[in-house]
């Protein structure tokens, strides 16, 4: 009998289990889980996502990069052809983009430039003489250094420009090329270059913003604008629609509504009506269109005046509020204060501050006081600043007489200037101004002239605010301070050096000056007229008499000083006859007292 081994697990009921082999006793080995085909095409598909994942993120940076320089381009694009605020917008998007980005650094190191830091001009200057600019850059310092007047080195700029440049910089480059052509040379020549490269544009829009200039330059002629040929650029442009007729339609509705001194457009009650009959058609059309399209309209047929404020109003009815305060402050230019009042109600003035701040100049301008102390108690009459607040409580006792209220009102508002914003002194100067208290908006003006960051803005507004009759020596030194601030403005330079000429302050030195600005631009009736002056002074009749020569200039549009200047070289000459002829359509309220003695006392 075999004894069976309980301990053996083979055996069971007394027999053998079959035997096993060694390998049978380990568990079995499976096949690998990725040559089964359902889990490799998994396991492709993570790889293949995770790549694409990993790959997501530089694509995403290279796209938001190439959107960016794409924004960054445009704002140059805007900045040259002077549209400041789309520039601006431009540049704001392309930082928000790509912040991290070197372009988009450099693009602000730009704009800091073109705003006048010149110590990023001198850095970007320096980066292009070790080769690290690209063609945006370069043409931004050939822009800036153009303005600033340094040719050398907006010449330098283009100079590096690569040749793939080409089409995408070819407005920029071209507006360039003008500009220092009309430095170098006239703009009559800045002219008919912006018209020859136009018709060798790679589109429409280029062409049709050259043409534009073209038409500024003509404009800048001032002494004997070719206003025919002026009309048909501007017209062509208009006439083809595209982004750049908008640009061309606001400079002809300038020109019909506020037309420059010399220019005279033939038929203009017609080209009013056409003008604004076609802005609805173009292209790129803001609501500040809208309205000047209204203006001439207006200009146009003065009759449909109450028409057309009525088609206005309608239309914003259900506008932004920006547009409808837009429409309120321009029926208040227009003397709509009614329809003003009636477009705001009631609710709007007591809730909203610029609301009531507009419905306040319309009810000062009726002479509507008695609601305006209620007014000023409301909700939105907290947001009233100080200065202002004082300023319409001025206001309100001037109209009633109570002279010493009004005067201490006005000293509250004088001691609140220099706690106020740039904006509210600008609005404060602009209604003093307004309402003819010259000496007052004078004073804000000053203030303002006082901060660096509204200097130009209240140096301009207090020489305006000059009386007409303010001898050129009391002028000087605000257009030495002018000067300092625009260092590289000639205009202002010219205006300086005129002064200087009749004033006779520094006579060699101002004359030297001047004969330098007449060299520059011959044509320009101020530098001319200011050289004439110049020769005068030094004693050289016979030379600014021939300053005129072969010069084409209507004195019957020519403004009062420029004539008085005319008849006295003519007078210095012996040619009383023709100098009396020019002298008696001058009208002596136009002159200073300066410009009156040249009339009947002359340099020896």
């Amino acid at each position: 009998m075999t004894q069976r081994n309980p301990e053996s697990p083979f055996h069971q009921n007394g027999e053998e289990l079959p035997d096993y082999s060694e390998e049978s006793l380990r568990p079995p080995v499976q096949d690998s889980w990725f040559k089964d085909p359902r889990k490799r095409k998994r396991m492709l598909r993570l790889a293949l996502a995770l790549i694409v994942l990993l790959c997501l993120v530089p694509l995403y940076r290279g796209l938001k990069e190439w959107r960016a320089s794409s924004l960054m381009g445009k704002s140059g694009e805007a900045f040259a052809i002077g549209d400041s605020e789309r520039g601006v917008s431009l540049l704001k998007q392309a930082l928000a983009l790509a912040p991290g980005s070197l372009h988009i650094q450099h693009a602000v190191e730009l704009y800091n430039a073109r705003a006048g830091d010149e110590t990023y001009l001198e850095k970007l200057i320096a980066r292009m003489k070790v080769g690290g600019s690209d063609d945006q850059e370069l043409l931004g310092i050939a822009e800036i250094s153009a303005m600033k007047d340094q040719r050398d080195a907006a010449r330098e700029a283009l100079g590096l420009l690569s040749l793939k440049s080409g089409k995408k910089g070819f407005l920029r480059r071209s507006l360039l090329e003008a500009s220092l052509t009309a430095k170098d040379h006239s703009f009559l020549e800045a002219a008919d270059f912006c018209i020859r490269r136009a018709g060798e544009a790679p589109s429409r829009d280029d062409a049709g913003y050259l043409r534009i200039q073209a038409a500024l330059d003509l404009l800048s002629l001032r002494d004997a604008p070719d206003t025919a040929r002026i009309l048909d650029l501007l017209h062509g442009v208009i006439s083809e629609k595209n982004a750049a007729s908008i640009a061309a339609w606001r400079i002809m509705a300038q020109l019909l509504l506020a037309p420059p001194q010399g220019i005279s457009i033939p038929n203009a009650g017609a080209e009013a009506m056409s003008l604004s009959g076609v802005f609805k058609s173009l292209p790129g059309g803001k609501p500040s269109d809208e309205l000047m399209a209204a203006d001439l309209a207006i200009k146009a047929d003065p009759s449909t005046k109450e028409a057309v404020v009525a088609r206005l109003v309608k239309a914003r009815r259900l506008a932004p509020r920006d547009a409808q305060l837009d429409l309120a402050r321009w029926l208040n230019g227009r003397g709509c204060q009614k329809e003003v009042i009636a477009m705001a109600g009631t609710d709007r003035p007591a809730n909203d501050t610029d609301w009531l701040l507009v419905v306040l100049d319309a009810k000062s301008t009726l002479g509507d006081l008695k609601d305006i102390p209620r007014m000023l108690a409301t909700p939105a009459g907290s947001g009233i600043q100080d200065a202002v607040r004082h300023l319409y409580l001025a206001r309100i006792a001037m109209m009633n007489g109570e002279v010493s209220l009004a005067e201490e009102e006005w000293r509250n508002v004088g001691a609140s200037l220099h706690l106020e914003k740039p904006g509210t002194l600008a609005y404060i100067a602009g209604y003093e101004e307004q309402i003819g208290a010259y000496e007052r908006a004078a004073r804000t003006y000053r203030e303002m002239a006082d901060r660096e960051e509204t200097k130009v803005n209240g140096l301009v507004g207090l020489i305006r605010c000059q009386p007409r009759d303010a001898s050129a020596k009391k002028l000087i030194p605000f257009y030495e301070e002018l000067e300092v601030a625009l260092p590289e403005n000639q205009d202002v330079a010219c205006d300086l050096t005129y002064l200087r000429l009749l004033a006779k302050d520094d006579v060699a030195s101002a004359a030297d000056k001047a004969e330098k600005l007449f060299l520059a631009q011959p044509n320009a009736l101020t530098r001319l007229s200011t050289a004439a002056l110049g020769r005068l002074r030094t004693g050289d009749a016979a030379g600014a008499l021939e300053i005129y020569r072969d010069k084409e200039i209507d004195w019957t549009g020519a403004a009062a000083p420029w004539r008085a200047i005319r008849c006295a070289v003519l007078k210095a000459n012996r040619q009383q006859a023709e100098a009396k002829n020019l002298e008696i359509g001058i009208d002596p309220t136009q002159l200073r007292p300066e410009e009156r003695e040249l009339l009947v006392i002359f340099p020896k």
